[in-house]
């Protein structure tokens, strides 16, 4: 098993365990937008350092790239938190599962990258597999077409934040990259301010100290994936092994939820057995590509 192999596999049980304690600061009320805010700021925070290690930048104009890729990652942010406030949970979830298939055909389509047949399947049963671990099946018909194109939108941006730090990240190295990208995404992030819903100063300590755990895991487990997309690439199979998360989410909100007030363990036998189905799919996918 190689490092891209191991990184990514941590990073799942990073970012749900970092997922659940953002859940729970906003069930304090503290809302997506000073949520997305805070949590970007915590980022900025943890990524500001990298400035000052690793190789210097030859040519500020290469000051694009880090650009580019956090003007995706902020739009993922945005699309998918509009995604979950005016779509359908129960259909935003599986569509955002769409994202290892979107990385596999915008590396090989559009930049050319060589995918093998096996790591083609493994994406396709991963997709598959965060589909059938969705929770509630029904759905409202007129948050229908926002779940759709809101979801996918955020699909798609989330990828192309993957291949281009996989296509472009070796010009100014992982440290360049993790500084810049979310220095970037700090600075977009400013335009949400008028989005708040209430002061800051209304947010209470025990929401803060929630948010304050939720967000230092995400940053961490975004140090990490930036470092194995910048450094080894394989965009595709980081993002089948990453995946992984499916089956963390169902394992902690079942064993642990209660701790973070989240009750989905309460869904009943039957979704319960669909995840347990979806599970057994991913890791199959899981193990297909850990030879990639």
């Amino acid at each position: 098993m190689e490092i891209y192999h191991v990184i990514p596999l941590l990073n799942a049980v990073i970012y749900t365990l970092g997922a659940l304690c953002i859940k729970r600061a906003t069930n304090d009320g503290i809302g997506p937008w000073r949520t997305t805010f805070f949590t970007n700021l915590i980022l900025f925070l943890v990524a500001v350092p990298f400035w000052f290690f690793g190789e210097p930048i030859e040519s500020w104009t290469l000051l694009w790239i880090p650009a580019a890729i956090g003007v995706a990652f902020f739009l993922g942010q945005l699309f998918g938190c509009l995604a979950i406030h005016k779509g359908d949970v129960s259909l935003v979830t599986p569509l955002f599962g769409t994202k290892t298939v979107i990385v596999a055909l915008l590396a090989s389509v559009v930049f050319g990258v060589a995918i093998s047949g096996t790591v083609w399947v493994g994406a396709v049963m991963s997709a598959m597999a965060i589909l059938l671990m969705r929770g509630e099946t029904h759905a409202e018909r007129a948050r229908l077409l926002p779940s759709i194109y809101l979801g996918l939108a955020c699909a798609l941006f989330y990828a192309f934040t993957d291949v281009l730090m996989q296509v472009y990240g070796y010009r100014i190295g992982f440290h360049k990259i993790m500084a810049g990208t979310f220095s970037f995404v700090a600075l977009w992030s400013l335009v949400l301010i008028p989005k708040f819903s209430a002061s800051v100063s209304s947010i209470s300590k025990r929401a803060w100290g929630w948010l304050a755990a939720g967000g230092g895991l995400l940053a961490l487990q975004a140090t990490g994936m930036a470092y194995v997309l910048s450094v080894y690439g394989k965009a595709t199979v980081v993002n089948i092994l990453y995946s992984s998360r499916g089956i963390w989410s169902v394992v902690l909100v079942w064993v642990i939820g209660h701790w973070f007030s989240n009750y989905e363990k309460k869904l009943g036998r039957n979704v319960m057995f669909r995840r347990l189905i979806g599970s057994i799919l991913l890791i199959a996918a899981i193990v297909l590509v850990l030879k990639e």
